[in-house]
């Protein structure tokens, strides 16, 4: 009898030992899945461009995805470093994108189709801005419908990027403007550099971004600006028959065909003189990097401002003043 009661309890024993273990994988399978609860999840399917194994991204030439985003190239966080090895530059894949609320990542990648043996991507010709180099006087059409010269921005630091309204990525065209925004505010509360700093958004989209939609975008901001930015901060978009020539100056890779977009990034500072102090061909940069080319630019124009104003009283006495290379 008691050893019966015995096999009773340690069946009770096993069983309760079995749920305790069943609600543990359940709590674990909820806890596993909650962080991407939020996420929104999208098939994509395209052609990898690159692949930067030490940081875990790959550049992909992406098809449109109906009834969210048209075509383009983007790059891509992979943090399944695994899933990332098995991709070779040149494959044709499927994967999926997740996209949460300030973040966007691949994961499931699915190689379809291999590039033939021997065949390669052809190099890039893209033209890369380079210090120094003297920035065109390229027009577009701003929020207000004006037609606006780069030109007009001699004097400022000028901060340009490119972006389009209907980017669906947090973490690309819509970063970029949020970090345009912090720039304004921060410079609007500085005396300093609020008359010294200009910003423009340029966009590559003319035929969905009008000025009435850069409008709205631009009032979007508000409430990191502090009020409606274009006091300081223009959105444009360049006329269709001219973006060729502003895409390949900029390093800003662009192609429409059959509807569909495909892109790169391309932020841009610009000294007051209108020569490029520094360009930047990602996403990457912060609002911090910006500053600190402000900084750079304005006390750089400060120094050789006074080593002119030294040069000219040297002359009136006759000193002849050189520069070390």
């Amino acid at each position: 009898m008691r050893n019966e009661r015995n096999r009773e309890s340690r069946t009770a024993r096993v069983a309760f030992a079995l749920i305790l273990a069943a609600v543990g994988l359940g709590l674990a399978a909820c806890s596993k899945s909650a962080p991407t609860e939020n996420a929104k999840r999208y098939h994509m399917a395209g052609k990898v461009l690159s692949i930067d194994l030490d940081h875990n991204t790959m550049s992909v030439d992406m098809q449109a995805i109906p009834g969210y985003m048209d075509a383009m190239t983007m790059s891509f966080n992979v943090p399944d470093a695994h899933n990332l090895a098995t991709v070779q530059v040149g494959d044709e894949i499927a994967a999926d994108i997740v996209v949460k609320e300030d973040s966007t990542y691949v994961e499931n990648i699915i190689v379809t189709k291999r590039p033939a043996p021997g065949s390669q991507t052809p190099p890039s010709s893209q033209h890369e801005p380079q210090p120094g180099e003297r920035v065109p006087d390229f027009a577009m059409i701003d929020q207000d419908g004006k037609r606006i010269h780069l030109s007009s921005y001699r004097g400022v630091v000028l901060l340009v990027t490119f972006i389009y309204t209907r980017c669906p990525f947090p973490d690309y065209c819509p970063l970029v403007s949020k970090n345009f925004a912090k720039v304004y505010a921060a410079t609007r509360e500085d005396p300093e550099l609020r008359g010294r700093v200009r910003l423009l958004s340029v966009s590559f989209d003319p035929k969905h971004d009008t000025p009435a939609v850069l409008k709205q975008y631009g009032k979007s901001f508000r409430l990191t600006t502090g009020g409606d930015p274009f006091d300081r901060w223009e959105f444009a978009a360049v006329p269709a028959r001219e973006l060729p020539k502003v895409a390949d100056f900029f390093g800003f890779f662009f192609n429409e065909s059959g509807g569909q977009i495909t892109h790169s990034m391309s932020t841009i500072v610009i000294s007051p003189n209108g020569t490029v102090y520094k360009w930047y061909s990602d996403n990457a940069w912060g609002p911090d990097d910006l500053f600190d080319d402000v900084s750079a630019v304005l006390h750089r124009g400060e120094t050789d401002g006074a080593a002119t104003e030294q040069a000219r009283a040297d002359s009136a006495k006759g000193v002849v003043t050189t520069r070390a290379n």
